[in-house]
């Protein structure tokens, strides 16, 4: 859908009022983010979200925040400086060359960030190249539907439309669940060994309702 958010309305992207979303710790730990974990968070912005990565890793892991923006680049810096985020990283990111070494990250994140890449086969084959033999993809994104709140139903994807996609890259599907009452959200998980890895006949699917 390649609709990318203007730098100019940052501060929407540090608005407290984002909390009435989704409470993002809640919805981390049932993604399955845990302690020592290595995570990317995709599209940070502002880095909203960091201080809620930071703190469910713990000290023993290590968050690597990307953005493709410049401006949101340094805002999120700043951030993470001001809060004292000792294991949160701040990188700036090509749309499809992610500056880590391959097989780094146990979780990805990626937060109302899915609907803007340009090219999303071709992230999400980055995506498998930084991520670790087995990882965590959780993805939120806005409902395709009228809403008072984000893009229009027309620049996002359906939760179907992600599932595809998703399929389409290789990545397992395991459920698709409202979050709120604006964006659902997409488990998945990246398995790069499968003749290893006794989870990779686990049969993921994404529910007929959806």
């Amino acid at each position: 859908m390649a609709h990318k958010f203007d730098p100019a309305k940052i501060k929407k992207l540090d608005d407290p009022s984002r909390l009435e979303l989704f409470d993002p710790e809640k919805v981390l730990k049932e993604f399955g983010i845990k302690e020592g974990m290595t995570v990317l968070d995709v599209g940070t912005g502002a880095g909203f979200y960091l201080p809620y990565l930071s703190k469910l890793v713990g000290e023993k892991g290590k968050v690597y925040a990307i953005d493709v923006q410049e401006e949101m680049v340094n805002y999120a810096r700043e951030k993470v400086e001001k809060l004292g985020l000792k294991n949160v990283e701040v990188l700036k990111s090509e749309e499809n060359k992610i500056p880590l070494p391959d097989n780094t990250v146990d979780f990805i994140y990626m937060a109302f960030t899915f609907h803007e890449l340009s090219e999303p086969l071709k992230f999400l084959e980055e995506l498998k190249r930084v991520a670790k033999n087995f990882a965590y993809l959780a993805i939120i994104d806005w409902k395709k539907e009228e809403r008072d709140k984000g893009p229009p139903p027309e620049e996002v994807y359906s939760e179907w439309e992600v599932g595809l996609i998703l399929e389409d890259a290789g990545i397992r599907v395991g459920r698709v669940v409202e979050v709120g009452k604006y964006c659902f959200g997409v488990y998945a998980v990246i398995v790069k060994e499968e003749q290893h890895n006794p989870l990779a006949n686990i049969p993921f699917k994404i529910p007929p309702a959806l």
